[in-house]
């Protein structure tokens, strides 16, 4: 059984509004959203709070958009993912349909 760990990292998060993202993605796992065409990152949280765990890279939990490629029964199977500015500010760019 796989755990957490071995989810795909956030390897690079352009999001700079977001209060998980200092110089990486602090947040212990994040949901890539289903919203229209946006494969959004649905744990963008726009604050002042610094948000996460410092010593943490972030990983994808979960993906709604089950026609990625990428997806499989939901979870992310990609090596890597980066979020940035799309039609969100924060679309997981690694995001391609099957």
């Amino acid at each position: 059984m796989k755990t957490l760990l071995q989810s795909p990292p956030v390897q690079e998060c352009a999001a700079t509004a977001c209060s998980f993202n200092d110089n990486g993605c602090h947040a212990p796992a994040i949901t890539v959203a289903s919203a229209g065409d946006a494969a959004s990152c649905a744990t963008f949280v726009e604050s002042s709070v610094s948000g996460g765990i410092a010593e943490v890279t972030g990983a994808v939990g979960a993906c709604a958009r089950s026609e990625c490629v990428y997806n499989t029964n939901l979870a992310c199977k990609a090596e890597s993912i980066t979020v940035g500015p799309g039609a969100t500010v924060s679309d997981c760019l690694t995001y391609q349909p099957a």
